[in-house]
This record gives C-alpha cells, sequence and structure tokens, in this order.
C-alpha cells in the first residue's frame, strides 16, 4: 500500500500546485481585447516594424529627392615658411630666411539643380510610395500578431477545457479503483482487475500532467506576443466563439482590394514604373544655377605685394548633356523594364496565392463548421453513453474492458469537439486576416 500512498500523494501535490498556479498567482482577468490591445502596444516585432516605416518617413523630403538647393560654407587657411635667395639683374642680392606666406580663403556655396530630366519628381513619388509600403508593413506585423494572439488565447482556453475532461476521466478512473478494491474486499474482485484500474488510472494522471505542461507553454507563448514575462498568468474570460457564416465572394472581393500583401506588391510594381523614369531622365540634359560669395586674404614676406584680399558673389548657370556613357542609360532602362515586367507578375502571382489560400482555408472554415455540429451531438451521445456504463459497472453487468473504451471514446469526443471548434476559430481568424478585415478591426471599423 506504500507506493500507492505515494503516487497518490505526488498527483494532488501536482494538482494543487496547477491550481495555484493557474488562479492563485494569477488575479488579474484578461479579455481578448484586453491580450490583443496589450499585444499591438508591446509586441516588439511591431515596434521594430514601426521604426522602419519611421525611417522611411523620414526619408520622404524634398531635399532628399532633390527639389532643394546644397548651400556650403567653406574656409581654408594656408601658411607657409620659406628661405629665399635672390640676385637681380642689377646686382642686388636679396635673402629672406623663414619668410612667412599666409593666406585665407573663405566662402558660401549654393549649387541648385534646376532641371534633371525630371528624376527628382520620380524620386519624390518613390519616397510617397515608399512611406506608404512602411505603413501597410506595420499593418502586416499588427495583423500577424493579432492572429497568433487570437490563436494562443483560445489555444489556452481549448486546453483549459481539455483538462477538465481529462480531470474527469481521472475522477472516473479513481472511483473505478476504489470500486474494484471494494470488491476485493467482499470477495466479488480479482487483484488483476485492481492492478488493470490502477495502471488505467495512472494513464490518466500522466495525460492530466502532459496537459497541464501543454498549458503552460501556451500561456508561455501568449505572453511572449504580449512581451510580457513567462511566468505571468491571467484568468481568460472570453470563450471560443464563431463570429458568423463568412461569404466566400465578398472575402475574395475584400482580399484582392485590401490584402496588405498585395497592396505591398502593387506598391513594388509602382515604384517600378518610377524608376524607369528615373533612368530615363539621364538622357536629358542637366542644368544647374550656382552661386556664392568669396572671401580671399593673402600676407607674403617675399614677393611683389605684402598684403592683398578680394571678395565678392559670383552667380552662374551650368549645363551638361550626355553624349554618350558607353550605352550605361540604355542598360539601366532596359533593366527598369524588366523590373516592371517582373513586378507585374509578381502581383499577378499574389493575386493567385490569395485566392488559393482562401479558397482553400474557407474549404476548411466549411469543413469545421459542419464538424462542430456533429461532434456537439457525439458529445452528448458519449456522455450518456459513459453515464450508463458506468453504472452498469456499479452492478457489475459490464467488464473493465468494455467500462474503459467507453471511457476513452468519451474523451476522444470531448477532445475532437474542442479542436473542431478550435480549428473552425482558426480558419476564420485566418480569413478575415487575408481578406484584409482584420486590418479593420484594427481600427475599430
Amino acid at each position: 500500500m506504500l507506493p500507492r500512498l505515494k503516487a497518490k500523494n505526488l498527483l494532488l501535490i501536482l494538482l494543487l500546485s496547477f491550481t495555484g498556479w493557474l488562479t492563485g498567482a494569477a488575479q488579474q482577468s484578461l479579455s481578448l481585447y484586453q491580450a490583443v490591445g496589450t499585444g499591438l502596444k508591446n509586441n516588439y516585432s511591431i515596434i521594430i516594424q514601426q521604426n522602419h516605416a519611421q525611417v522611411a518617413s523620414n526619408n520622404n523630403t524634398y531635399g532628399n529627392a532633390g527639389f532643394l538647393p546644397l548651400v556650403n560654407l567653406s574656409g581654408t587657411q594656408n601658411n607657409t615658411f620659406t628661405s629665399t635667395h635672390q640676385e637681380m639683374f642689377n646686382g642686388t642680392v636679396k635673402d629672406i630666411d623663414n619668410a612667412r606666406n599666409r593666406s585665407l580663403n573663405t566662402g558660401v556655396q549654393l549649387s541648385w539643380t534646376l532641371f534633371d530630366g525630371l528624376s527628382m519628381f520620380a524620386n519624390k513619388d518613390m519616397l510617397e510610395i515608399l512611406e506608404g509600403t512602411g505603413r501597410t508593413e506595420v499593418r502586416v506585423a499588427m495583423e500577424n500578431t493579432v492572429s497568433a494572439i487570437i490563436l494562443n488565447y483560445f489555444g489556452v482556453i481549448q486546453q483549459q477545457k481539455l483538462i477538465a475532461v481529462m480531470q474527469d476521466a481521472l475522477n472516473l478512473s479513481r472511483e473505478r479503483r476504489n470500486i474494484t478494491r471494494a470488491k476485493i474486499d467482499l470477495g466479488a474482485g480479482s487483484e488483476m482487475q485492481l492492478l488493470q484500474a490502477t495502471v488505467d488510472m495512472n494513464t490518466d494522471s500522466i495525460n492530466l500532467i502532459r496537459e497541464m505542461s501543454a498549458l503552460k507553454q501556451t500561456m508561455a507563448d501568449l505572453n511572449r506576443l504580449m512581451a510580457l514575462d513567462p511566468l505571468d498568468t491571467f484568468i481568460l474570460t472570453d470563450s471560443i466563439t464563431l463570429s458568423g457564416p463568412l461569404l466566400y465572394d465578398d472575402l475574395l472581393a475584400r482580399a484582392l482590394r485590401q490584402n496588405n500583401e498585395l497592396l505591398i506588391a502593387r506598391n513594388n510594381l509602382n515604384i517600378s514604373s518610377f524608376e524607369l523614369k528615373d533612368a530615363r531622365s539621364q538622357r536629358y540634359p542637366r542644368l544647374n544655377f550656382n552661386a556664392g560669395y568669396t572671401y580671399n586674404q593673402i600676407n607674403s614676406e617675399t614677393g611683389f605685394a605684402e598684403y592683398s584680399h578680394s571678395l565678392g558673389p559670383s552667380l552662374g548657370v551650368s549645363l551638361s548633356y550626355p553624349i554618350f556613357d558607353g550605352l550605361n542609360v540604355n542598360r539601366t532602362v532596359q533593366n527598369a523594364k524588366l523590373s516592371i515586367n517582373t513586378n507585374e507578375y509578381l502581383v499577378k502571382d499574389t493575386e493567385l496565392t490569395i485566392a488559393n489560400d482562401l479558397y482553400k482555408i474557407y474549404t476548411d472554415y466549411l469543413t469545421q463548421l459542419e464538424i462542430v455540429q456533429i461532434e456537439r451531438i457525439n458529445q452528448d451521445v458519449a456522455r450518456k453513453n459513459l453515464e450508463v456504463a458506468f453504472e452498469k459497472y456499479r452492478l457489475g453487468t459490464i467488464n473493465d474492458i468494455d467500462l474503459r473504451e467507453i471511457q476513452k471514446k468519451y474523451i476522444d469526443a470531448q477532445y475532437q469537439l474542442l479542436l473542431s471548434q478550435f480549428l473552425a476559430k482558426k480558419a476564420e481568424t485566418d480569413l478575415l486576416r487575408i481578406s484584409g478585415e482584420l486590418s479593420k478591426m484594427l481600427d475599430g471599423k
């Protein structure tokens, strides 16, 4: 009896430990809305993508596109020390040791490109699109985070319900063992039945412990998405509910109009068209306006002038026209055209991929909805069958093998119902994400 008592105490300790982890250590409740809000605020992948988007926004300026002039302030001072020996035609000899010569040059220069073949306009349009792409990529990161939070949140709920089912199964197995032991005390049972009942009870205990461990891991994944400590625990207040029947044609139309991955592909196509404009601009002349104001000063201990200075403004224009550059412009234009062609096919491929993924997920969605209805009926039947079987077992009209088989079917029915509900919710979430509706949920629309 001692080994059996130790096993029972060990299981009791584990159950009490799990109960404390789930309820005692977690006084704070957590709704799905709160989990999503926390993830959108704290998730590191979103913050990183927001930084990338801010860089794209910072780059979208007229100065970066080439519209604004460049103004530079420069200053140079040179000092030289020379020793000279001079013999004049009139016979005069002049020797100077370590003569100092100093020159000072300062000025302000302005350079402004007035015409560059419209390259600056193409660059500004590209910067606009890149900024928009940055915002779209942030929304992709937000969608992925929200989708993952939803699935992990309901994954925790699914595992909690499954743990309750396994706890019921363990209680039944324990009661079955107690009944068998009572029969032995009355001389009506066998030691083999008791051993088998003990093995089945221990198996149910192991399954329960494993599911508890899986629950902790899923909760840790949920915390990671919210950028919280993996040891943080919460009482989840929402349940798995489906939004209602979704229509395929409506989802497909929305996906082809507002799917973020498709929007990024279309932005890349637009960028390629502006890259072609920029490449063609290299064939046109360039007109620059130049202006400046300079000051020069010279101090010399040798030569004809001891001191001189000059100052004044300067104005001018410069025009350059490429005549031949080794056919590099033609090569750049051809590559830009190929880039446009490539991105056109990428857009078509993205559209086809979205339609294909949407169709497969929608098919799975409808399948899971049907399965949920059947599994609910199956669960009710399995529960009633187990109740009847256990009463028969008490009366001795059914053996251990048949009871155990009915018990397994009940557990399987409960598990399949929970799994089908979770898979239906997963398919629904994926449909909302692909169709772009998850982004509208982020905006509160």
